[in-house]
């Protein structure tokens, strides 16, 4: 299922506070945060937000849905809710929770086949976004607590088969250019999108 966490709030300059958990600690240390802010999810309340780009999986007790950056040959990327203009990187991450034995990539296929048709083709995690609650656990909450981390992976598109979305779990979307995708978020997030085109344009080389 989508996770959209709503509209782009402010910057703040102050670290993130982790959970005390030795492992989230080992692991978010070899990864300095490239961005910060809070956002408010109906679900799971009022969460500070850090981006980093990293190549290796976080820990299995904090992770959370695993997200593609969907990117196309012609420097297009795939945009959710093309009409909106939120700031955020979460209109360009498609992505849900694992199911039974599903590897992260076998999530991803599955969760933007379900959600936008697109059949894609993973081609290597580029980064994460690391969740900190910022207020009491609530009932309605379903997510590792008080910490939980997004894996994101740069993922190829390769073609489009509208019968295969779940009507229930279809999301808008088209692919834009990757220039108005630049233009549509904050100025902090851009290297996200950046490193996924990077990861996709390489990948085509090699």
């Amino acid at each position: 299922m989508l996770d959209y966490p709503g509209f782009f709030q402010k910057l703040r300059p102050n670290p993130i506070m982790c959970s005390g958990e030795s492992e989230l600690n080992s692991y978010l240390q070899k990864y300095p945060f490239e961005c910060e802010f809070e956002e408010t999810w109906p679900t799971q309340g009022n969460m500070r937000v850090r981006i980093a780009l990293a190549q290796e999986l976080p820990p299995q007790n904090v992770s959370s849905s695993v997200m593609a950056v969907v990117v196309q040959p012609g420097q297009q990327v795939l945009c959710l809710y093309p009409d909106e203009r939120s700031g955020n990187i979460a209109q360009f991450l498609v992505g849900g929770r694992q199911q039974n034995e599903e590897t992260e990539e076998e999530t991803v296929i599955r969760e933007v086949k379900e959600e936008t048709g697109w059949l894609i083709e993973p081609i290597g995690m580029i980064g994460f976004r690391h969740f900190h609650h910022l207020d009491p656990r609530s009932d309605r909450t379903d997510r590792p607590y008080p910490d939980f981390i997004q894996p994101i992976f740069s993922s190829k598109a390769i073609h489009r088969n509208t019968g295969d979305i779940i009507p229930e779990d279809a999301i808008p979307c088209r692919m834009i250019d990757f220039i108005l995708a630049r233009s549509m978020l904050s100025e902090e997030q851009h290297f996200l999108l950046a490193a996924a085109m990077n990861k996709a344009v390489s990948d085509r080389i090699s």
